[in-house]
């Protein structure tokens, strides 16, 4: 194994569609990654349960909350938070400022427990907890999200741990994740991106857990990439390079 114990590499998306399956069921294999996160409100989901009962490779699974794209799995009534197909509306759910009423805090907790109880339904096991585009760390779902983990004894993905510059951003994630640490819920000591992680590598201490999130896929001319950034996927392959010696990965 060429990822080293303290360090969680997650694979976001599972179940997204039929290349990113693919993609991640390789990165299990070839051991690029040691952990996923499953969508359950995709039409994939069906395909994505077979394939993780059918491979012992893919470990590591949590559930990847979306109230970002498709529908919701729950008879969801908030209609503000939906577009005029049924569908999540991204812009209304990714607000920074939403301040939710009992209604709406209550119809999310529901929709959240159901994506969960869906996997679990189809005797997945899961250890952790996270979502699409990190909406779990918003004012208004955070604490939504910790309820839960503690609810169904899982991990929580850590809000972002390092400093992009903004030093209120920087301290609201802060503060997020001291609320998920005292609840002791959290899934790593840190989450930072591949870049991140593989600048300051050498200052982690080897005692905490990191976690570093990844998104495989297979570009049109079936070359393993990353479908949110494809530097990710580069700077990760040539890392893992460097630790197999010298090693070509394909």
């Amino acid at each position: 194994m060429l990822i080293k114990n303290h360090v969680i590499v997650n694979a976001d998306d599972l179940g997204l569609n039929e290349s990113v399956n693919r993609a991640i069921l390789y990165c299990f294999e070839k051991q690029y990654i040691n952990s996923t996160s499953l969508l359950t409100n995709t039409g994939y989901f069906d395909e994505t349960v077979n394939m993780i009962h059918e491979n012992d490779c893919i470990t590591g699974v949590g559930i990847h909350i979306n109230f970002a794209e498709g529908r919701p799995v729950s008879n969801f009534n908030q209609h503000p938070f939906l577009d005029e197909r049924g569908n999540w509306n991204f812009q209304k759910t990714n607000k920074k400022i939403t301040v939710l009423d009992n209604a709406s805090k209550a119809a999310f907790l529901k929709e959240i427990y159901a994506q969960i109880d869906k996997a679990l339904s189809a005797k997945i096991s899961i250890i952790h907890l996270d979502s699409h585009f990190h909406l779990h760390t918003l004012p208004c779902f955070y604490k939504l999200f910790i309820h839960t983990a503690k609810h169904y004894k899982l991990k929580l993905r850590l809000s972002q741990t390092y400093n992009e510059g903004s030093y209120f951003k920087f301290m609201y994630r802060k503060y997020i994740n001291h609320l998920i640490k005292t609840n002791n819920i959290q899934y790593s000591d840190y989450f930072e991106t591949v870049d991140r992680f593989l600048k300051r590598e050498d200052t982690f201490n080897q005692n905490k857990i990191i976690e570093i999130m990844i998104h495989p896929n297979f570009d049109a001319s079936e070359k393993l990439t990353d479908h949110v950034d494809e530097k990710t996927m580069q700077n990760w392959m040539i890392y893992l390079d460097k630790m197999a010696g010298g090693l070509k990965f394909q």
